[in-house]
């Protein structure tokens, strides 16, 4: 299936659209503030991103900011736990929705093709999402 695009500001305002990362593997983590599975994910998520030394990868973070009491409460939350990876805000839950979601933390995996790989909700492990980027960025699944 091909993966939606979207044009979403980063919380700078600077625009991120899943275009611009065309020939790239993109890895889209959905989540809330409110979230306390997603709070541990981002942790992780955080650190991966931080080892992450390939330009074959793209690592965005959505904030769903539609399943948000206060919605910016994102700024505040992101300061105090120190991520560095690009947050971007979701319409509401209009990019959310159109990748068919139904929980956070959501993790979505891109082929550089732009198709989608594979959807992992909180109840998957996150060694296994690694693992299949591991298949996306084997030199078979290219050939």
């Amino acid at each position: 299936m091909k993966a939606p695009d979207f044009s979403l500001p980063d919380l700078n305002g600077n625009i991120h659209q899943l275009s611009d990362y065309q020939g790239r593997i993109v890895w889209l983590e959905f989540w809330t503030t409110w979230c306390a599975a997603c709070q541990e994910a981002l942790a992780k998520k955080e650190i991966f991103y931080r080892s992450l030394k390939t330009n074959q990868v793209a690592f965005l973070t959505i904030h769903v900011s539609g399943r948000e009491p206060d919605p910016d409460r994102v700024y505040q939350f992101v300061k105090e736990a120190g991520f560095h990876f690009p947050v971007l805000r979701d319409h509401g839950t209009r990019t959310y929705d159109a990748y068919r979601l139904s929980s956070v933390p959501t993790d979505v995996l891109i082929t550089p093709e732009g198709e989608i790989h594979g959807i992992y909700d909180e109840t998957v492990p996150f060694t296994t999402v690694i693992q299949e980027l591991g298949v996306l960025l084997s030199p078979e699944s290219s050939s």
